[in-house]
């Protein structure tokens, strides 16, 4: 037997319109309530006693005894008042009558005049300049230009012994080339495996030749290698290759003088 799922049912727009006019006739209703002014009643405090005060002559000096600070603290009432808080008047009189002081007119100057004869001021010191030295400026000896081609190892076959190395000749241009540098793969017997050219000299056949020389280089094999790992003896580097740049030879012959025709 199937039960059917029992929907809950939704309140009427009426009934919700009546719970919220209840609600706010309650919050009306708290605000009167609530705001309603209440009468204030003063109560005389308890601690309030009865104070009594003398009338009369003497009357100011016998509340002094009431004051707690009359004998404990410095009191114009007490004997501090006579003593030092109380200040007398003090009467100047003159016994003489005032004298001014005299100005010496003949005596004006004297002491300028004696401190100028006993100092005597002698002339500024000459400021000397002295003769500007001639520096010539300082040419550092650069290193020539390399006369023959040169190879170069870096990374990883820089720290193996190279058994075969290439021929390296001299290569004629216009302009001076800049190195060719060959990117290469090295196993554990010190073979080649992979040459790439990495980078041009600016000659085309220099470059080929370079690429060429890097697949007949051999370098020390590794003595210990792991047969279960092939990859430990690879070795990355590249091999840079200095060009030294002959210059090219003159193709154009000397001017030929003609003969004068007659």
């Amino acid at each position: 037997m199937i039960q059917d799922v029992a929907e809950p049912q939704r309140w009427p727009p009426g009934r919700w319109y009546t719970l919220i006019a209840i609600v706010l006739a309650a919050q009306f209703v708290l605000i009167l309530w609530l705001g309603k002014p209440r009468p204030v009643v003063l109560h005389p405090p308890a601690d309030l006693a009865p104070l009594l005060q003398l009338a009369g002559p003497g009357a100011s000096q016998t509340l002094a005894f009431n004051d707690p600070t009359l004998f404990a603290l410095p009191h114009p009432e007490s004997f501090s008042g006579p003593a030092w808080l109380t200040m007398p008047l003090q009467e100047f009189r003159r016994t003489e009558p005032p004298r001014f002081l005299e100005l010496a007119q003949g005596a004006l100057g004297i002491d300028f005049e004696g401190f100028m004869a006993t100092n005597q001021l002698e002339g500024l010191p000459a400021i000397t300049q002295p003769e500007l030295a001639l520096k010539l400026p300082v040419v550092e000896e650069t290193a020539t230009l390399p006369q023959s081609s040169r190879l170069r190892l870096t990374g990883a076959l820089a720290g193996r012994r190279l058994l075969v190395s290439p021929e390296l000749p001299s290569w004629p241009n216009a302009e001076i080339l800049t190195d060719t540098v060959v990117q290469l793969l090295i196993d554990s017997d010190g073979k080649p495996v992979s040459p790439t050219l990495f980078s041009k000299s600016g000659s085309t056949e220099a470059d080929q030749h370079a690429v060429r020389a890097a697949r007949h280089v051999r370098f020390e094999p590794l003595k210990q290698t792991d047969p279960i790992n092939p990859l430990e003896g690879l070795a990355w580097g590249q091999l840079v290759f200095e060009w030294h740049t002959l210059p090219l030879p003159s193709t154009n012959s000397p001017a030929e003088t003609s003969a004068a025709k007659p």
